[in-house]
């Protein structure tokens, strides 16, 4: 048994039926569950990298594996390794782990959204604030992936270091509304929601440019992504926008 499939077999055995209906029914079964709850999963997790002591190279080849294998807490659990094992101990390298990540997209190894929004704001947004502007360059030319699940990882991967704006890095707001103006042609729910939400962080730091970015893109923003991008900007500019209802706070 290879150590990700130890791993798999830990996760599994503390599966709950009825927590598994649940998330599948919640994911409309876009992916199988076990019923593992992310406090067990972590636990279970931590247990087997103690156990194992494996080096990088090697939690690196598991994390991969796992994210590789068809049921949400096993793919869960790879973002745990990486998260947790990986980052802390600086050894994810963007040149180096960003084309095997694209190549889970691509592949069809990552297909709906809530791996592909764990792995951004557990691992892909964490990069850029480590690393900067060239990470951030590099996730952004995700926009013209060819699958609609790594064009969203585009934009999500700014979530976490939106609201920081260009004191994170000069010109991260420019990135982040470019990546918003390549995704946001894409009528596809989870293309414009994504733009929607780090639309709606970025107006922390931005609010004058996403204001003008949603003006200038409300004939093919959804109204869903209207509503999420605005939620925190002003209350005149969203009487302007034609939006109703109380700001949403951070």
């Amino acid at each position: 048994m290879t150590r990700s499939a130890d791993l798999s077999r830990r996760i599994a055995a503390a599966g709950d039926a009825g927590k598994k209906e649940w998330w599948e029914r919640y994911l409309k079964g876009e992916i199988e569950f076990f019923g593992v709850p992310m406090g067990d999963i972590r636990r279970v997790t931590k247990r087997w990298g103690d156990e194992h002591d494996l080096a990088p190279e090697e939690l690196r080849s598991a994390a991969f594996e796992l994210l590789r294998r068809p049921i949400a807490e096993e793919k869960l659990a790879g973002i745990l390794i990486m998260q947790e094992l990986l980052l802390p101990a600086d050894e994810l390298d963007a040149g180096r782990d960003f084309p095997v990540i694209a190549a889970l997209f691509d592949d069809g190894h990552i297909w709906e959204w809530n791996t592909t929004d764990w792995l951004c704001v557990r691992v892909l947004g964490p990069m850029i604030r480590r690393d900067g502007r060239p990470t951030a360059r590099m996730l952004a030319r995700w926009t013209a992936a060819p699958g609609l699940w790594r064009r969203r990882a585009a934009a999500v991967s700014f979530v976490p270091v939106a609201s920081q704006g260009d004191e994170l890095f000069r010109g991260l707001v420019d990135v982040v509304i470019d990546v918003c103006a390549a995704n946001v042609v894409d009528p596809e729910r989870f293309a414009q929601t994504g733009v929607g939400w780090v639309l709606r962080d970025l107006s922390d730091a931005a609010p004058q440019r996403v204001f003008d970015f949603i003006l200038a893109n409300r004939n093919v923003m959804s109204r869903e992504a209207v509503r999420m991008a605005s939620a925190r900007l002003p209350d005149d500019q969203r009487t302007r926008l034609g939006i109703t209802g109380p700001r949403r706070r951070r």
